[in-house]
């Protein structure tokens, strides 16, 4: 086993990506700061990938390159391993493989820890060595950090944020520019902020992934996501957009999970944000995190969510943390126990809701849908009828009074099938 106390740290870098450039950029131009301000020297001694002569945005010498991981990952030198290659099936097996070598493991893998994090830090415990992950949740913001050691005097009450800024960003110019979904989208993909399959962005499970690994943190509960209710943004229209703003709110893409009568209620989704909240304000690809602890009350996290130097600022932060002694055992027990708390079934949790109708032109059809609504115990707060639509269809926009999600599917299902014959919006509206 290598001693994570060394101040001279060899870097094996696997994965020279967006991400893997912006570390080796961030080591090279910042060695001396980090060394006079943490004694810490870093030293990037070998690069695996697959493409060592693609083109990339930052010069990165060729003899630094090798195409087999496995060779820095068996190299004696090296003391610390960075897995950016992504997914759950390679990246498993290298990050095993260096932890079985004795080597100290830094990853902005989210995947990897949501889905495989109790077999990673069950590894590194038996080998007594450490797995850094501030990047996998947040990108540059110091979200784990600040949970595990900010926060270590309370018990965590709920999370609440923004953890994707590609959603972010496609209901930010949604909003602001009054884009498409499929425009801002193709925006996001111009800007760097989405991939070519945005899938995992605009469906929820790259959020899914971090709220997992924040959940196992917060409370040491670790859930599949299967578990978990998972919805996209792909359904949101510039008229929800515009309605919401109505309503005074915002549509945010929002991750969630808090204590309620002993169980964890917890669920991705995109949800109408009051604008006089904090979330509200988080535009762009920025990222925001509301954590909040029975001591300490509610605290923001807030910053770049992804890029490549926000993000390979985290990783090489973790690199330092654990050179200069920072442990992770706290953390190997969140993911190696599974505490005895329920997730809530996603459709026993309560909220106001915003369901957005297209309804025939014609009289008494507000009536029809109120009734429904009535009965199966939902009232209504607020509505919005306007003239518009297509083929002789009225928008008809309600928000109701609290209730639960199995109510409102009911509800919903039995006003689609009896009276409007067409697909109803239906978004949660955040009490936060």
């Amino acid at each position: 086993m290598l001693n994570s106390s060394k101040k001279k740290v060899n870097i094996g870098l696997i994965g020279a990506g967006t991400v893997g450039c912006g570390v080796y950029e961030v080591v090279r131009s910042s060695r001396k700061t980090i060394k006079q301000k943490t004694g810490v020297e870093l030293i990037i001694k070998s690069i695996a990938d697959i493409e060592p002569n693609r083109k990339r945005p930052v010069k990165i010498p060729k003899t630094l390159f090798t195409k087999d991981a496995y060779e820095l990952i068996n190299d004696p030198e090296i003391n610390t391993v960075i897995e950016l290659v992504g997914g759950t099936t390679v990246a498993r097996k290298f990050a095993l493989a260096a932890i079985k070598n004795g080597k100290n493991l830094v990853t902005a893998n989210k995947a990897l820890l949501a889905l495989k994090g109790k077999e990673i830090f069950s590894a590194a415990a038996k080998k007594g060595v450490e797995v850094g992950f501030e990047a996998s949740v947040g990108g540059g913001i110091p979200l784990i950090q600040g949970l595990r050691e900010g926060f270590c005097a309370n018990k965590i009450v709920s999370i609440h944020g923004i953890m994707n800024g590609t959603s972010n960003y496609i209901l930010h110019k949604m909003s602001a520019g009054g884009q498409t979904f499929k425009q801002a989208l193709a925006d996001a993909q111009r800007e760097g902020y989405a991939e070519a399959d945005p899938s995992f962005d605009v469906n929820g499970t790259d959020s899914a992934h971090k709220l997992l690994i924040l959940i196992a943190l917060a409370w040491g509960n670790l859930f599949k996501l299967k578990d978990i209710m998972v919805e996209g943004i792909a359904g949101i229209d510039s008229a929800d957009i515009s309605y919401a703003r109505e309503f005074g709110y915002k549509i945010k893409p929002l991750a969630t999970a808090k204590i309620s009568g002993g169980a964890i209620e917890a669920g991705v989704y995109p949800a109408l944000v009051g604008n006089d909240t904090q979330l509200a304000s988080v535009n762009g690809a920025f990222n925001a995190v509301r954590v909040e602890g029975d001591h300490v009350g509610p605290a923001m996290f807030y910053g770049m969510g992804a890029g490549m130097m926000p993000t390979a600022s985290a990783v090489v932060s973790d690199v330092v943390r654990i050179a200069r002694g920072g442990g992770s055992a706290p953390v190997a027990e969140s993911f190696s126990q599974n505490r005895a708390r329920r997730l809530a079934p996603p459709q026993s949790v309560k909220s106001r809701f915003y369901a957005k109708f297209q309804a025939k032109d014609e009289p008494g059809v507000l009536g029809k849908i109120s009734a429904a609504l009535g009965k199966s115990g939902i009232s209504i707060q607020s509505v919005i009828q306007k003239p518009g639509g297509s083929a002789k269809k009225v928008p008809v926009v309600i928000m109701t009074r609290r209730t639960t999600g199995k109510n409102m599917r009911a509800a919903v299902a039995g006003i689609e099938k009896r009276i409007t014959k067409t697909p109803a919006v239906v978004l949660r509206v955040s009490d936060i």
